[in-house]
């Protein structure tokens, strides 16, 4: 059955609003301790909201809209597990289903003829059976256009670790998508890289103050 279409700014809301309510928390008298042992007064546990099976197939579609609007064939969506691989598996799943892109490349006259392809990458490669370091299909040609894709973005660490495991095999990455960009250094670390951040929502866009 075709998914009812919607407004790509009321898909974009009604996340928004699912990450305010779960995921946002800001405290200026208590700063939160992020993983990286700075501290600060903002704080998203996204996996409150991606965890939610409505909100996650909320954000495929979002991610694959945003991955159609930058390529028009077929498309590699890499990333670090494991917090982009409910990501992508989303996306994924919504290019192949959604007629709701009906205006976008990956669907023409009706019919999808645009594939987000899934690759995940390991943080080590495996020390067993056949020892990859990235899961994909078999046979992806590399000319095949990649895309990295993670859930937040601070400084880009786990995100450009992705990017050079498939650039080592022969992809070539311009872009990163992610749900959300802290705006700590991530988007001018991925440009250096020659990779173009396109977030769906910034810190700034939460922010009370």
């Amino acid at each position: 059955m075709a998914s009812e279409q919607v407004p790509t700014g009321d898909l974009k809301t009604a996340l928004k609003n699912a990450i305010r309510e779960f995921s946002y928390r800001e405290n200026h008298e208590t700063p939160f301790t992020l993983a990286s042992g700075k501290k600060s007064p903002y704080y998203f546990d996204l996996k409150q909201t991606l965890l939610e099976p409505r909100f996650l197939a909320l954000t495929g579609r979002l991610v694959a809209l945003t991955l159609s609007e930058h390529y028009k064939e077929d498309v590699v969506a890499a990333g670090l597990t494991m917090g982009a691989d409910p990501i992508i598996y989303a996306a994924c799943l919504a290019a192949q289903n959604g007629s709701w892109i009906s205006e976008s490349p990956l669907i023409r006259n009706g019919v999808n003829t645009t594939k987000i392809l899934p690759a995940i990458v390991r943080k080590e490669a495996k020390d067993h059976g056949t020892g990859k370091k990235i899961e994909m299909l078999k046979n992806i040609d590399v000319k095949t256009p990649c895309a990295m894709v993670d859930d937040v973005i601070t400084t880009a660490g786990s995100t450009l670790k992705a990017a050079h495991a498939m650039r080592e095999v022969g992809f070539t990455v311009k872009h990163a998508v992610c749900v959300l960009d802290r705006e700590e250094g991530g988007s001018e670390a991925l440009a250096k890289e020659g990779i173009c951040l396109l977030p769906l929502f910034r810190a700034s866009d939460f922010r009370e103050r």
